[in-house]
């Protein structure tokens, strides 16, 4: 067996225990390794040595497997024994050394671990690839990308069969819908180890298919354990890219003034959205509690031919915000990445208009924006929400985003806290019907997505609480009249890649009961939500692959 496996005795073990929130494992001590946590971690090299650990770790006494590639899984369905399992043995399968990037112009490559089938693919990336080194890979390979994230070191493996979202999926659509093939391992018939399989968006048999469609969407750690991705095609790479960081800083900054920027920040997506030549402005607002810093908001541009020739809807979207918010702007000088940005520091040159914002704007070959934007931040404590948005802002959430951003803090915890809105749509919500038919990507009408944020050092019981709270209070504010759970007339449930175990709790709350429904709010599609159902029958009748969201 190729595999090297860490034992507690090995002074790897509390390291490799851990992913990139420091939450978990529960019980997380630096330099020290966890009982909540995993007992073993297996290092693969290898689709067999991932069977082959597998095999080992199932035949174990209450042995439970999980699967890491990149280590970013927001909770703890990786690194943590289930809940009120003391007596569970957990390994982790770490493939993180899977991870070559493949590109035959001529598109032959097979199937990795189904030789004889007949698919034919010109890329093949394996899952323990990082978002980075893939983007480097393919530019230089085949001058490709994909229109994923922007977090350098996200795996693929649960990246891309999460949805796989990014600065340029207004663009070119998620990650998942240019997906082709899939080589996963799932479990055998007795539940006691895994076997190879390969499944196509062009399998015959019905069950390959809901199994494919389950890799597009439905999140990671589920059915099986996927090697590696196959792409008949890519798009092509940006030639180049404008790049532009407007900064408000909170001693001029109004509710007014922020809510007509939010107001007209939505209508301008959905405005635009029958416009493909606008597809390619991409945007992060990000709202920061007042002891975090200031609001700033991130365009990414590119034109309908991935050059610049054409800026206008770049100047219409700069022209249409600074006048909505009615207060100038200045220019970022801080990395993107940079969650901490004191009120009073906002040292740029001002921005009050579209020609100063034009000498204001980076021109960036594609390549070099984005390993600008690539960051991932610290190793810390995190928590996260998120929201599908279709409709507009109504008061009762304007409201609850100013609450929540001057929230009272007076043992000054939330200094790394802020409310994320993405542009969102284009070429996601313009999905042909085939891509549609295989996906499990069930949000296809929204024009913005959340992403509430906080992070912290202190693992002290106060500030855990401190920022539990703060985030549970926007939600429960934001959306009072659908019981704490962004799922109306103008929100479309939330993002399964964003995974938030509040939202199994009835009102989205831990101090109510478990809310049976709650696996509507990540998959409000019922035909979608149903043949999950099924395919997890299916492929994984004894539940092998299991966390705490995952398919009920």
């Amino acid at each position: 067996m190729a595999f090297d496996l860490v034992t507690v005795s090995d002074r790897r073990h509390s390291a490799l225990q851990k992913g990139f929130n420091l939450r978990w494992p529960l019980g997380n001590v630096q330099g020290q390794s966890s009982t909540k946590g995993a007992n073993l971690i297996y290092l693969c090299r290898s689709p067999q040595d991932i069977m082959d650990a597998a095999a080992q770790a199932l035949a174990l006494p209450n042995g439970r497997i999980t699967v890491r590639s990149g280590g970013h899984c927001y909770e703890g369905f990786v690194a943590n024994k289930m809940p009120d399992s003391p007596n569970e043995v957990l390994s982790i399968l770490d493939i993180s050394a899977l991870n070559r990037v493949v590109y035959d112009a001529s598109g032959q490559i097979g199937s990795e671990l189904s030789p004889t089938q007949p698919f034919r693919y010109r890329f093949r990336l394996e899952a323990g690839s990082q978002v980075w080194d893939s983007y480097s890979a393919l530019y230089k390979q085949a001058n490709k990308t994909l229109p994923g994230g922007s977090c350098y070191s996200v795996g693929l493996g649960g990246h891309i069969c999460g949805g796989g979202y990014g600065l340029l999926s207004r663009k070119y659509g998620l990650v998942c819908d240019w997906l082709s093939g899939v080589d996963i391992l799932v479990p055998d018939s007795q539940g006691k180890g895994l076997e190879p399989r390969h499944v196509s968006r062009d399998s015959t048999q019905q069950d390959e298919l809901d199994l494919f469609a389950a890799c597009c969407g439905a999140g990671g750690g589920q059915f099986g354990i996927i090697t590696s991705y196959y792409f008949e095609d890519l798009p092509p790479a940006p030639k180049e890219v404008l790049w532009l960081v407007l900064e408000w800083d909170w001693s001029v900054l109004t509710q007014d003034a922020l809510n007509n920027l939010l107001v007209a920040y939505q209508r301008w997506f959905a405005s635009h959205q029958s416009n493909p030549d606008t597809w390619g402005l991409a945007t992060k607002l990000e709202m920061r509690h007042e002891h975090t810093g200031n609001i700033t908001l991130g365009i990414h541009y590119v034109d309908k031919e991935g050059e610049l020739n054409d800026r206008a809807p770049f100047d219409d979207f700069v022209d249409k915000m600074l006048t909505a918010i009615g207060l100038p702007a200045t220019e970022s000088l801080v990395p993107f990445h940079v969650v901490h940005l004191p009120p009073g520091t906002a040292g740029g040159r001002p921005i009050d208009s579209v020609s100063s914002a034009q000498a204001a704007a980076r021109r960036l070959d594609w390549l070099v924006c984005q390993q600008t934007l690539n960051g991932s931040g610290d190793n810390q404590r995190g928590r996260y929400k998120s929201a599908y948005q279709k409709g507009e802002f109504s008061p009762q959430v304007l409201q609850a985003i100013w609450t929540t951003l001057t929230w009272p803090d007076p043992d000054n915890h939330l200094t790394q806290s802020l409310i994320q809105i993405q542009s969102f749509g284009g070429q996601i919500n313009a999905a042909s019907a085939p891509v549609r038919k295989e996906s499990s990507a069930a949000q296809r009408s929204s024009f913005l997505k959340w992403q509430p944020q906080c992070y912290w050092h202190d693992d002290s019981a106060a500030a855990d609480q401190a920022h539990a709270d703060w985030i549970r209070e926007l939600y429960g504010n934001a959306f009072a009249d659908a019981q704490g759970v962004p799922l109306n007339n103008a929100f479309e449930g939330c993002y399964i890649n964003y995974p938030d175990l509040d939202m199994t709790y009835t009102g989205g709350n831990p101090a109510n009961g478990k809310n049976p429904q709650w696996y509507k709010i990540f998959f409000p599609d019922l035909m979608i939500e149903s043949r999950l159902r099924r395919t997890k029958q299916r492929w994984d009748p004894h539940n092998i692959f299991r966390n705490e969201m995952s398919v009920p």
